[in-house]
């Protein structure tokens, strides 16, 4: 293959980096910024409550970061913040530390290491682990067992780390994330700095109070019971019940045609919340289910899920609901599919506003 060959291809399918492939990596910022840009606006709004503006800045804030590592791992800075499931994470974390519980004579337990819940900041969250797990087995008794639990909510994933030891005197609670340390040779800096990496992610590293089973079953080796907390970020919380607003689409009928999951439920929302009746289809096979449900008013289109056959689904379309308004909705409008230049539709380019797309239907509603 000479030097050119394959210079058209993205990155991903020449065999390098796929976070180079600016084409794809634009696709995803665009999507990005297109949520960042719709909640925008839903907190500008003027019957907006301060549930619904503290939801839109979650999302504004979490598709910021995404959109900006993105375009950070795109220049080429060091990938400083990979996202991986938290069980997998402590799993690699148990497994790393192998050779400290032989030492110790104990055994490592992890439960739910098939949690595929995600973290951001990975190596964070390992290197918080590692220095509870590492504390533990440091008081854990020989013959006895560390536990790693995960765990993890709509929101958050939470790791509790437990050993069968003394625990942690009372009158000591207070100062081991201060500094103190009550290991013997230890700096106290390991508590203190992995509560410093927990909190600036958002999340935390607390002691917990021994269970009244620990206390019961060995009252004079309670154990220590750590728990550290971490931000999900592959989970969009779900919208506040808002107060009613103009109902400008009511009654509109509109399909919904997108792959993306936070484009989606952006648009749901705010249709919806203008009065819009929505079906979403995410591939093919939903897509023809919606149109066994037609007549729909407008179809809102992104080409990603019906690439394969992007004619044959629009002639459906048309053919299922005859004067169907049908708005394209894409970020590659340079380089569109020869039957969409002999379709009559609207345009709206993302990273698109929301505005554009209510301007867009309010025409037909």
């Amino acid at each position: 293959m000479t030097e050119r060959d394959g210079e058209d291809k993205p990155e991903s399918q020449r065999g390098g980096d796929p976070h180079r492939d600016l084409a794809g990596v634009l696709h995803d910022v665009s999507n990005a910024l297109t949520v960042l840009l719709g909640w925008v606006g839903e907190a500008r709004a003027a019957d907006a409550t301060p549930e619904t503006t503290a939801y839109a800045l979650t999302i504004v804030e979490q598709r910021a970061r995404i959109a900006r590592d993105l375009a950070r791992h795109a220049i080429g800075s060091p990938r400083i913040d990979e996202q991986l499931p938290a069980g997998e994470i402590a799993r690699e974390v148990v497994d790393a530390l192998a050779v400290e519980a032989s030492r110790a004579g104990a055994t490592m337990v992890v439960n739910g290491a098939d949690s595929l819940a995600k973290v951001a900041g990975a190596l964070d969250v390992s290197q918080v682990l590692t220095n509870l797990v590492m504390n533990a087995l440091a008081h854990a008794p020989r013959g006895s067992e560390v536990t790693v639990d995960v765990t993890a909510d709509d929101e958050r994933v939470a790791i509790v780390v437990s050993d069968q030891g003394p625990g942690v005197p009372e009158s000591r609670r207070d100062g081991i994330f201060r500094g103190a340390s009550f290991r013997p040779g230890g700096t106290g800096v390991g508590l203190r700095h992995s509560r410093e990496l927990a909190r600036a992610a958002g999340g935390d590293v607390e002691l917990l109070a021994s269970p009244p089973e620990a206390r019961s079953s060995a009252p004079d080796a309670p154990g220590a019971h750590f728990r550290v907390t971490w931000p999900r970020v592959d989970a969009i919380p779900r919208p506040p019940m808002s107060t009613p607003r103009v109902r400008e689409l009511s009654g509109l009928r509109v399909l919904l045609v997108e792959d993306d999951a936070a484009v989606t439920q952006l648009l749901e929302t705010a249709l919806e919340g203008r009065g819009a009746a929505v079906t979403v289809a995410a591939n093919s096979a939903e897509l023809a289910a919606a149109i066994a449900r037609a007549p729909y008013d407008a179809a809102l289109v992104d080409l990603s899920p019906i690439a394969a056959d992007a004619a044959g689904a629009l002639a459906r379309l048309r053919a299922s609901s005859p004067g169907i308004d049908l708005v394209l909705i894409t970020g590659s409008a340079d380089r569109l599919p020869d039957v969409v230049g002999t379709e009559a539709m609207k345009l709206v380019r993302k990273p698109f506003e929301l505005g554009e797309i209510l301007a867009a239907l309010s025409k037909k509603a």
